[in-house]
């Protein structure tokens, strides 16, 4: 690995952003580097530099601007909305699988993944979610989904859900502070992998990663090929926007209809990728 810097982006439009970015400050010792972007200090520890924007996460297209040079990867520490409101921590690689960007990006692009910090973030956030104060968080991948979708480097999102008491919990942002620090400066060793199948969490993902020399990066779940189809994009677009390349498709195989696992599994074979049902 070269050295360039790992961006880590906190949104001052997102509560829970600001909370992960004070613990980042607090925990480790990141200092000023006397540059400014969008008025803001930009603040380095070694690799790692933490910015700032008033950009809601989900639109930041432009955060590279901070940087001379394209950076490592780029991790946004934010908040998780949900309609069911149930305390999680998460992470998951940004990108549009459908035609429309409601939430930021372009329609039809996937952001670049990094499936083996994503791994490491996620160790991270299970380890954390075993202590007693965090134990109502459930800790999970998630689907592919919302912007940013055309950053030059990797991107993943680091997050705290899903309603505003938990955006503010101190230990919440503690533990996602940790997963990100984690992300930037340990990306785990593992097989890189995309996902197919299951619903927008994906427990059965999450164990594959957590338990098996796994790595998912990009997440193509169960509604996707419900609503576009048997669509080879959908297979072959994850695979080829995987940082470092691709080596697997993990199937969640209840989590898709034998049809859409059939076919996931011929284009994978078609590709030369190896095939894991779990």
């Amino acid at each position: 690995m070269g050295h360039k810097d790992v961006l880590i982006v906190a949104s001052r439009a997102d509560p829970a952003s600001m909370n992960i970015a004070d613990k980042l400050l607090d925990t480790y010792g990141l200092s000023p580097t006397g540059a400014l972007f969008e008025n803001s200090p930009i603040y380095v520890r070694g690799h790692v530099k933490l910015v700032f924007t008033s950009t809601e996460p989900i639109y930041a297209e432009h955060v590279e601007e901070a940087l001379p040079e394209a950076p490592e990867a780029i991790i946004f520490a934010s908040r998780h909305a949900s309609a069911r409101g149930e305390p999680t921590l998460s992470t998951h690689t940004p990108g549009n699988l459908g035609f429309e960007a409601e939430h930021g990006g372009r329609p039809r692009e996937l952001a670049i993944s990094d499936p083996l910090r994503m791994k490491s973030a996620l160790i991270s956030l299970s380890e954390a979610g075993r202590k007693e104060s965090l134990e109502d968080f459930s800790i999970c991948l998630e689907a592919t989904h919302h912007g940013p979708t055309g950053l030059s480097a990797p991107t993943l999102f680091v997050e705290i859900g899903s309603t505003p008491d938990k955006w503010a919990d101190p230990l919440a942002g503690e533990a996602v502070a940790e997963a990100i620090w984690e992300a930037a400066t340990r990306p785990a060793r593992a097989k890189r992998a995309v996902g197919l199948g299951g619903g927008h969490y994906a427990p059965k993902l999450t164990a594959a990663v957590l338990e098996m020399g796994l790595a998912i990066g990009h997440i193509v779940p169960k509604y996707i090929f419900q609503s576009l189809g048997l669509d080879r994009w959908l297979i072959e677009e994850p695979v080829k926007r995987t940082h470092g390349g691709c080596e697997a498709v993990v199937i969640d195989k209840k989590g898709l209809r034998a049809k859409e696992r059939r076919f996931a599994i011929s284009v994978a074979e078609d590709m030369g990728l190896e095939v894991v049902l779990v």
